[in-house]
């Protein structure tokens, strides 16, 4: 029977050696890529989520102010990829007859779609406005 025998001055690999090197390099290349896309897909939604927080908190801040008190449901779009609703209804608080001031709850609703999933962001506060006199 013939023995192989690696010499002394034989330098470099065997092929097997090789191609199992390269088979633990593309796994750590493969699950370092899988990390980073979604790493990358994590970002994106948290990019989303605080952007609809961004727009529905300067949508609160507009109520009152451009946006009157008292109507009924305001809707709109933003860039492109959001819907907003505003809804407000008179706050029920005790009865103050001589107050001139008169309370509204105020909620906002950012809508979004996320690859095929509906996200939404949702703010709410009490706003006080001045009573108008009976005419």
């Amino acid at each position: 029977m013939a023995e192989h025998n690696r010499g002394k001055d034989t330098a470099g690999f065997l092929l097997i050696e090789v191609v199992i090197a390269l088979a633990i390099a593309g796994l750590v290349f493969a699950y370092g890529f899988r990390s980073l896309s979604g790493s990358l897909d994590r970002l994106a939604r948290d990019y989303n989520s605080a952007a609809a927080m961004l727009l529905a908190q300067s949508t609160l801040d507009r109520v009152g102010y451009d946006l009157a008190l008292g109507q009924d449901d305001l809707s709109g779009k933003a860039a492109g990829r959001f819907s907003w609703l505003i809804q407000t209804a008179p706050y029920a608080a005790p009865a103050t007859p001589n107050s001139s001031l008169v309370g509204y709850i105020v909620r906002v609703t950012v809508r979004w779609n996320d690859r095929g999933n509906d996200r939404q962001v949702q703010l709410s506060t009490v706003r006080l406005a001045y009573r108008t006199p009976p005419q």
